[in-house]
C-alpha cells in the first residue's frame, strides 16, 4: 500500500511539473528542395526589430532529401519568424543576381512572400505555444 501511494505521488508530481518545466518543440519541415545537396541555413527571429538582421538563433543542416524535417528544441513559447535558404553550391551564403534577386531557393515561415523584397515580419510571424510542425516551401 505504501508503494502505491509513493507511485501515485510521483506520478502527480511529474504531471504537475510537466506543464511548467517543458518548452514546446518546434519541427520545421522544409519542402521544395529540388537538388538534395548542399545545406539549408535556418534563422529564427524573435522580433520585428531583429528580423533579417540578427537572428535569435541560426543553424545549418544537410539538404539530403526533397523534404527535410528539422527539430528545434529549447525555444520558449512566444512569437517567432523563420527564414531558410538552400545553399546548393556550398559556398556558405545566399547567391544573388542582378538587383539582389536570390539565385538559390529560399523561404519564410507561413510561406510569406514579399513584393520587390523580403516579406514583413508580421507576415512571417507565428505563435509557438505547444508542440508545432511548421511547413515551409522553398521558392
Amino acid at each position: 500500500m505504501k508503494t502505491w501511494f509513493i507511485s501515485l505521488g510521483c506520478l502527480l508530481l511529474a504531471e504537475a511539473f510537466a506543464g511548467t518545466a517543458g518548452t514546446p518543440n518546434l519541427t520545421i519541415e522544409v519542402r521544395g528542395i529540388e537538388r538534395p545537396e548542399g545545406s539549408l541555413f535556418v534563422a529564427v527571429y524573435a522580433s520585428e526589430e531583429t528580423f533579417l538582421k540578427k537572428p535569435l538563433t541560426g543553424f545549418q543542416v544537410e539538404a539530403k532529401d526533397s523534404t527535410v524535417r528539422i527539430p528545434c528544441q529549447g525555444l520558449p513559447a512566444g512569437s517567432y519568424a523563420i527564414s531558410v535558404f538552400h545553399d546548393a553550391n556550398g559556398n556558405g551564403r545566399l547567391d544573388t543576381g542582378t538587383y539582389g534577386i536570390p539565385l538559390e531557393k529560399y523561404g519564410f515561415s507561413n510561406d510569406a512572400e514579399g513584393v520587390m523584397g523580403p516579406p514583413a515580419y508580421k507576415d512571417c510571424r507565428f505563435e509557438l505555444k505547444a508542440d508545432t510542425t511548421l511547413v515551409l516551401t522553398l521558392k
